[in-house]
């Protein structure tokens, strides 16, 4: 939305500027439009060690772990087959209200020391304005929908070829994300000038309302004032233009790594597998932005004294004549053209993205012994990228050009004769792609580089199961962030995490408990002012930070095992800033796991929170008369995930 205010003040609120005869204005508009749509999509989630986590270099789940290791296939004992899907979403559509501010301030004529009047800068129609500058909270109104929708089914299956071979295929749906609005808003910019205390180089009027003019023609300089106050019509005039703002915003990315295969052998005690993962992106960026005057808008007639300055005469007679200096007969009509129906300014800012490549892991697991097992992990060792690549793409404003020949007779219209009509709008117009020297840009070509990893780990399985991982990120993270009005490019290296779990049976109880957690370590951070560097500093003062937790249970009831988890995951924050787009914990923030596993098959239900249609469904609820609205339970909306494997 940057780009749509800076387009308000400088194609409208600068052009009604001149119009009023004033240095400048300034304002912005912050306003939603009445239709906006989200949608977010995405695929199953996935969970393949409830309890403990996800990414450990050592733990073997069969075609469900390749993704953390893709030697963890080879030690599968049986072929399997998975498949997953998302159950039931809603769609919430809802009003919402918010205020906004109109804008007024003093109106200052060229030259002037006093004010001449008031501007106002209305979010409202003229008729619903009134007369005068009145401006006021304005409430904006909403309509609003917003849905979590799936993408597909997963499916995913690893067979054994032989006792060294094992090969594995798994298909899954694309994350994509859909955003619209759509929608006009008016705005009124209106002046309420009163000429009272104002002058020009010839005419002054005198707080009191009399008019002196000075005749200074040849070697004569007299001051002539009228003998009574001046017409009112006069002395405050009020100038009106209405125009209407147009939007429509449509943006879409869509991100998907179709397939994963992977190909792992076992000889010995040593264990090594190969992922390949294509992944290809797409982003339609359509927007635009119009700013016209009303059709119905009428040109501004301002009233000034109809007499010719060079008649000495004709000035006596108008100053003392209260038929002409106190009513609209001795004055005439001067008129401002304000093109109604015209476009004054027009942004677009458009481009289709594309970009494909393949990622290619290389992983390996070592049995030191039978209870002890070290792994390391090449994730994306051949440093593959997304690199977006543009087409049709449009940035630029476009607004009427300013008739400077026109502004410079400004004062010629002020006086009394000289012009009678005055257009500040010439027929040429000014394309530029930036407003205050920032740029309204979209590159030609993007590169976002997938993230590129080291994981090494080591698992102790006797007396009871411990894996710790640590994982070394090369890449960095950059990205642009507003500090104190300022924008700052903001790094982040040296990203690092430590992963501990493990599991424990519970005394000679046919029941396990299970946890994990991920800490991520003090990265180096470049670009923060003062304070937020501190506030970084005091999170990681103990050197890590913990930003993921699971705890879970399983119980065996004579060969049913049934279990449960809980999680909490603030890392999906950093897997977006990394473009992490096959990181099974991208959407996973606070998720519970239920399954049930019997002999070869398993089931499990996965639900997970949705923080946006939370918000939307708290959004949507209308509190009953005079009570005040809170947080409920039916406002918590999740998404789940169905899932089950067999193995043969």
């Amino acid at each position: 939305m940057r780009f749509a205010k800076h387009l308000i003040a400088t194609c409208i609120l600068c052009f009604c500027a001149l119009v009023f005869l004033c240095p400048s204005l300034t304002s912005a508009a912050d306003l939603d439009f009445p239709y906006a749509g989200v949608q977010i999509k995405l695929p199953p989630q996935e969970d393949p060690f409830p309890g403990i986590g996800n990414y450990y270099s050592t733990l073997s789940k069969g075609m469900e772990t390749a993704l953390w290791n893709p030697a963890s296939l080879a030690k599968l004992s049986l072929s399997e087959a998975s498949i997953s899907t998302l159950g039931p979403l809603e769609r919430y559509t809802y009003n919402r209200s918010f205020e906004i501010a109109e804008t007024s301030g003093d109106l200052m004529l060229d030259g002037g020391t006093t004010a001449a009047g008031e501007y106002g800068i209305f979010y409202r129609s003229p008729a619903a304005i009134g007369s005068g500058i009145n401006t006021k909270e304005v409430e904006v109104m909403t309509h609003s929908n917003f849905a979590t929708e799936g993408t597909g089914v997963n499916f995913n299956s690893a067979l054994r070829v032989n006792e060294w071979i094992t090969i594995g295929f798994a298909a899954t749906s694309p994350l994509a994300a859909d955003m619209a609005a759509s929608g006009d808003f008016p705005l009124t910019v209106r002046s309420d000038i009163d000429f009272r205390g104002q002058s020009t180089p010839d005419m002054e009027i005198t707080n009191a309302g009399k008019l002196k003019y000075t005749y200074d023609v040849g070697p004569t300089i007299v001051t002539y004032e009228s003998t009574g106050t001046v017409w009112t019509g006069f002395l405050s005039q009020e100038a009106t233009i209405p125009s209407t703002t147009y939007g429509e915003f449509r943006n879409n990315v869509n991100i998907e790594s179709p397939y994963m295969g992977s190909i792992a052998s076992k000889i010995g005690k040593l264990s090594l597998g190969v992922n390949m993962i294509p992944i290809s992106a797409t982003a339609n960026i359509d927007n635009d932005l119009q700013v016209a005057v009303n059709s119905d808008a009428d040109d501004i007639i301002l009233y000034f004294p109809n007499f010719d300055p060079t008649n000495e005469l004709e000035i006596v007679n108008w100053v003392n004549d209260p038929n002409q200096y106190g009513t609209s007969a001795g004055y005439s009509e001067k008129q401002f053209n304000v093109h109604e129906g015209e476009i004054l300014g027009t942004a677009r800012y458009t481009g289709y993205y594309t970009a494909s490549t393949t990622r290619f892991d290389i992983g390996s697991m070592y049995d030191i012994t039978d209870w002890l097992t070290v792994g390391v992990v090449f994730e994306n060792f051949g440093g593959a990228s997304l690199n977006m690549k543009g087409n049709g793409i449009s940035t630029f404003i476009n607004y009427r050009d300013v008739n400077t020949s026109e502004v410079d007779q400004l004062q010629n219209l002020i006086d009394p004769g000289g012009l009678t009509e005055i257009d500040l709008l010439a027929d040429e117009w000014i394309t530029t792609d930036e407003v205050n020297s920032i740029k309204l840009l979209l590159e030609p070509e993007k590169n976002y580089p997938l993230p590129k990893r080291i994981r090494y780990g080591i698992a102790l399985k006797k007396p009871w199961l411990i894996a710790i991982d640590f994982e070394q990120n090369t890449n960095p993270i950059s990205f642009v962030a507003t500090i104190n009005n300022v924008e700052e490019t903001i790094t982040v290296s040296n990203i690092n995490f430590v992963r501990i779990g493990g599991e424990t049976q519970i005394f000679r109880l046919p029941a396990w408990f299970r946890g994990g957690t991920t800490l991520m370590l003090k990265p180096e951070i470049t670009g923060l002012d003062a304070d937020t560097q501190n506030t970084v500093n005091n999170a990681f003062r103990y050197g890590a930070l913990p930003i993921k937790l699971d705890l879970g249970l399983d119980m065996n009831f004579w060969g049913t095992l049934i279990g449960n988890s809980l999680g909490i995951n603030a890392q999906s924050i950093i897997s977006v800033l990394q473009v992490d787009v096959t990181n099974m914990d991208l959407t996973k923030m606070i998720y519970s796991n239920f399954y049930v596993a019997r002999g070869p098959w398993q089931i499990s239900w996965l639900i997970s929170a949705d923080p946006l249609a939370s918000a939307a469904a708290y959004g949507s609820r209308t509190p009953p008369p005079g009570q005040k609205k809170e947080i409920e339970l039916s406002d918590l909306k999740y998404v789940q995930t169905f899932g089950v494997t067999y193995k043969f």
